[in-house]
């Protein structure tokens, strides 16, 4: 990789919970989880569901199983198939490994009881005092900017029950979106909790939603490649408006206003077959992408250059 490259590694793509099936073989099985690497700067992990694994075991080789790891985690929100990888890192049980935690702050918890409570006893063999490496916990807000090493971070709302965020990380002149768990905002608002408030019921919401809209078109102008949330068709999506889960053909059009480069279907439906996740990606290239804009699909172990 050249100086100023990121290079972006798919490890978990289906959302909602994991799946074991043969029709899954080539796309993948796992919950979210992606990492960022670039020459001299900390490992990126974004989201911790079960694909975080795999990559738990490829940086033990890469310097954290020596216990000279620096990375950072970049939760897109904590509802489970997010975190579900969390307690199973192994570079977090190797002293001298440093990461720093980052989540949307909440107002009445504070984010290390939230993962810490997923570890009790209860529920797990051991707790958050079983980790040797050093980690630190950073509290954001939606809209938020912020760095870790050379790395700029912004952050923008999501439309999703108990709200979550998009990361666009860059590095120099490159840029990576990471838009998952998020419904169109189009329709309804979600907020904290699992409400949903009708915006012809309120007029307040529908300013609201304009603007959330707006920033959210304003966020992806320019990225080389925006991740996006595909869970639903635009059938299943009118059936469950209230999921917090989007379309392809909203993604797309998210990125055609951006002038993104590339577009990935992500956070894939957990009953949705590889043969149909091929032949649906097809379909899009070929009615809305086009030589400006690559329609891909985000599968378990590929990566990409930027």
């Amino acid at each position: 990789m050249t100086g100023g490259s990121l290079r972006v590694t798919f490890y978990g793509v289906r959302g909602s919970f994991p799946v074991a099936h043969p029709k899954v073989a080539k796309v993948g099985g796992n919950t979210s989880c992606v990492a960022i690497r670039a020459p001299n700067a900390p490992t990126l992990v974004i989201d911790a569901g079960t694909g975080l694994r795999r990559l738990s075991q490829e940086l033990l080789d890469e310097g954290f199983g020596d216990g000279a790891g620096q990375g950072a985690f970049l939760f897109s929100h904590t509802h489970w198939d997010h975190i579900q990888g969390f307690m199973y890192f192994a570079p977090f049980y190797r002293e001298g490994n440093d990461f720093q935690v980052v989540a949307r702050a909440e107002h009445d918890t504070r984010l290390k009881d939230v993962f810490a409570g997923q570890a009790d006893s209860r529920y797990f063999g051991y707790g958050l005092d079983a980790f040797n490496a050093k980690l630190g916990w950073k509290g954001i807000n939606e809209g938020d900017t912020f760095t870790i090493g050379p790395y700029t971070i912004k952050t923008v709302r999501l439309n999703h029950p108990g709200i979550a965020v998009a990361y666009r990380v860059e590095l120099g002149d490159k840029s990576f979106i990471y838009m998952s768990d998020t419904a169109p905002y189009d329709d309804q608002l979600l907020c904290e909790g699992f409400h949903e408030r009708k915006p012809d019921t309120d007029p307040e919401v529908v300013a609201k939603l304009e603007r959330y809209k707006a920033d959210m078109d304003a966020f992806v102008k320019g990225a080389d490649v925006l991740t996006y949330d595909t869970f639903f068709t635009a059938e299943q999506y009118a059936a469950n408006p209230h999921w917090g889960h989007s379309t392809a053909e909203e993604g797309i059009r998210l990125a055609r206003q951006g002038e993104v480069e590339r577009f990935y279907n992500f956070h894939h439906h957990p009953e949705a077959w590889d043969d149909e996740l091929e032949e649906r990606v097809r379909d899009y290239q070929n009615r809305l992408g086009g030589s400006d804009l690559q329609v891909l699909l985000a599968r378990e172990g590929e990566a990409l250059e930027l």
